[in-house]
């Protein structure tokens, strides 16, 4: 899991180091370079892993500002959703391209457990991780699907409903509910 971790931030590392050197040959040594590769998704909206956003955030921050509550990120092909605060944001919509993959991240909270309680048949079940340190004091569970195969056309909606639970407790009531519709692209 640790191998996962240090892979991943070598990448965020790595599309950070890009952008900053395609920016920095325009000979704007005032303006801070942005960080393209990690557009913060909008509250309300449907939101593409390639939409340049309005406000791009400076190459020095890592994430977003702790009053964002998700980001998009990854190409069109493999995008990547993480959800800091579900609570701000209980649906979101993604666009997707058929034959890449869709990876969502959501906070374990302390005795607590993310699950998937629906979803469309042609996604099928997730594989599914649990990375610690996802915030401080919090575990981040991860859930990965993957958009091959001829079932994925575009224009088809999928619908996946995520409950989080007590852990071990499978009778316990949701304590919070998060819905995730992903559209092929």
């Amino acid at each position: 899991m640790n191998m996962n971790r240090t892979i991943a931030v070598c990448l965020v590392l790595l599309a950070v180091a890009c952008d900053e050197k395609k920016e920095g040959s325009s000979g704007s040594a005032s303006a801070a370079p942005s960080a393209s590769a990690a557009p913060v998704a909008s509250a309300t909206g449907t939101t593409t892993a390639t939409e340049a956003p309005s406000a791009a955030p400076a190459a020095s921050e890592a994430a977003p500002s702790a009053s964002d509550s998700s980001m998009v990120t990854g190409d069109a092909k493999d995008v990547v959703l993480m959800m800091k605060d579900p609570k701000k944001e209980s649906e979101k919509a993604i666009k997707a391209a058929a034959g890449g993959s869709v990876t969502v991240f959501l906070p374990d909270y302390p005795g607590t457990v993310w699950s998937v309680e629906s979803n469309d048949r042609t996604l099928g079940k997730p594989k599914e991780e649990v990375i610690p340190g996802f915030a401080p004091g919090t575990n981040g569970h991860q859930f990965k699907w993957t958009t091959n195969g001829p079932l994925f056309k575009a224009g088809q909606k999928h619908k996946v409903q995520f409950v989080n639970k007590k852990a071990g407790d499978k009778t316990a009531k949701p304590s919070e509910t998060f819905t995730l519709t992903i559209e092929i692209a």
